[in-house]
């Protein structure tokens, strides 16, 4: 497992303390997965990062500018215009990193380059790494394997086996210190293969080649690079990103023009993504119709009063359903996308957060009146404006709130997970709100504590106060109608008295909670030096329990 917390040491970058406010600016880490945003072609993918982490007095022609020279620095040319979903694994690669090179960092970080990729596509990423480092920037990459055509091309290795070097210094000059060492690297081995060979079968001799090498401090390089190009081979990879969500990193946007950047490039992916969009659209066409033909003219008929009840509860499952799951199987894939961008500087947080939350708003609310209108007038509730506004902000009430809950399940866990834990979830809040519907005033005050953690209860009432208070004589064609007087059901049911409003501002209530509990959710992840360190706190106190 790897530690950020728990041990000691210092950082140094040219022989002086590392400050990340200056590392942060110099350096782009570029994660193995190549995960790229979607939807977009590389033309659009390069501008809006070089809007993004260019300063805003750089000027449009500017931008444009140092995107054509990564372009063709990358040999990205031919699929300028090439959505990212369609490049091959190369492609896609070097597109990552010409993302990071747009600003010009002098430092790159690369976890795995080569992983995935076909003996051809290694070549051409080793070669556009190099490439690299002749335009004056250091490139560090960590890989495990690497073939002897590759490992030969690094002006430094740095080999690491259970957290020490054993290794430092020129690919050349591998095989004579393993001679030296007492490990003579036999002709049919790669001098790579074998290092890793010998500290593997064998941990003692991890020891002993860090002894020879003073854990690092001995470098065997031939001479020295001015830009070296150095992988380090991980027996145990550990990535470490204690410092990389402070709050005092200065990035080159302010956070309106960072949000309108991320809103207008979220609003032309969403606009791309037709299939999503129609089966949404259908989705909630499909289930107005069906709730609205199951309960169809029933809004008035003081015989039916209870199905109008169920009909409150259909509505209310619907948007419960419809926006929490969306989120759980979406948002862990966007989590990824947003860590990578994230790590390297290229927006806050808080203008990542809040551009989800107004992007995914427009769709939502559009499709969601569509399916209020179609459930209330079916239905044939009270043509009421009032009543039918109050109606309208209650069901988008409970979807956002619900869309939060959702997010929150999604920034937590991956999407298997989240399906099983939000699924899981949305029952007992269910069975709350339903729980001492018709026990009056009956219920036992420990219940009311615990009912009112569903937000749905509140939904439920809401909607029943809406429809059913102040209201006259229902239509009766039978001999007896009990609840002709709708008042009389809220009555039996413990709704008598309750207003509306507060039941609305109590679900809004939830929708802040939801979405703050989820940021604080995200900022945790990003911080990872705070959860580490958390563990590790933990971790000891258990220890001391045990003694």
């Amino acid at each position: 497992m790897c530690k950020t917390a728990g041990v000691k040491g210092s950082i140094k970058v040219n022989d002086r303390p590392r400050i990340m406010k200056i590392f942060n600016k110099m350096a782009a880490y570029i994660m193995q997965e190549d995960i790229v945003q979607p939807r977009l072609t590389v033309e659009e993918a390069m501008m809006f990062a070089a809007r993004l982490k260019l300063r805003a007095d750089i000027l449009e022609s500017e931008r444009e500018a140092a995107v054509l020279e990564v372009i063709q620095l990358l040999g990205l040319e031919k699929c300028y215009q090439t959505r990212s979903e369609f490049l091959s694994g190369g492609q896609r690669k070097r597109l990552a990193v010409a993302l990071e090179l747009v600003n010009n960092p002098p430092v790159i970080f690369l976890d795995e380059p080569t992983s995935g990729l076909d003996n051809v596509a290694i070549k051409q990423c080793m070669e556009l790494l190099q490439k690299i480092t002749r335009q004056g920037r250091t490139v560090i990459c960590t890989i495990h394997q690497p073939p002897a055509s590759v490992f030969q091309n690094f002006d430094q290795v740095y080999v690491l086996a259970r957290g020490y070097c054993v290794y430092n210094g020129s690919p050349v000059n591998l095989v004579p210190f393993l001679a030296k060492s007492g490990f003579a690297c036999p002709s049919t081995y790669t001098p790579a293969d074998y290092i890793i060979e010998v500290v593997q079968s064998n941990p003692e001799m991890v020891n002993t080649l860090s002894g020879a090498i003073q854990n690092g401090k001995t470098n065997m390089n031939v001479k020295a690079s001015k830009n070296p190009c150095m992988p380090v081979i991980e027996m145990d990879i550990c990535e470490i990103h204690n410092d990389q969500a402070q709050e005092d990193i200065i990035f080159p946007r302010s956070f309106c023009s960072q949000l309108g950047i991320l809103l207008s490039r979220t609003f032309l992916q969403m606009s791309r993504n037709h299939s999503v969009i129609l089966i949404q659209f259908l989705h909630h066409l499909a289930s107005g119709l069906l709730v609205g033909s199951i309960f169809f003219k029933l809004g008035n008929d003081g015989s039916q009063t209870m199905a109008i009840f169920k009909y409150i509860l259909s509505v209310n499952v619907f948007f419960m359903y419809t926006y929490v799951m969306v989120p759980v199987l979406v948002f862990p894939i966007e989590v990824k996308l947003m860590e990578r961008e994230y790590f390297n500087r290229w927006y806050s947080l808080k203008a990542y957060y809040m551009s989800f939350t107004l992007a995914s708003l427009p769709l939502m609310i559009l499709f969601s009146i569509m399916f209020i209108i179609i459930v209330y007038f079916l239905t044939d509730q009270p043509m009421d404006l009032y009543r039918f506004l109050w109606f309208a902000a209650m069901s988008l009430a409970i979807g956002v709130t619900s869309q939060g809950l959702g997010y929150l399940i999604g920034s937590i866990f991956s999407i298997t997970n989240g399906s099983v834990v939000g699924s899981s979830a949305l029952a007992p809040l269910l069975a709350l709100a339903c729980y001492g519907m018709g026990y009056r005033a009956a219920i036992e005050p420990f219940m009311k504590v615990i009912i009112s953690f569903s937000y749905l209860r509140f939904g439920v009432v809401g909607f029943s106060t809406t429809l059913f208070s102040k209201r006259d004589l229902m239509d009766c064609d039978d001999i007896y109608c009990h609840y002709r007087k709708p008042e009389l059901l809220l009555k039996d049911m413990g709704m008598i008295g309750e207003d509306p409003r507060v039941q609305f501002s109590i679900i809004i209530a939830y929708l802040l909670l939801f979405r703050i509990l989820a940021y604080c959710t995200l900022k945790y992840r990003l911080t990872a030096e705070l959860s580490n360190k958390i563990v590790h706190f933990a971790a000891k106190i258990v220890r001391q329990k045990e003694r």
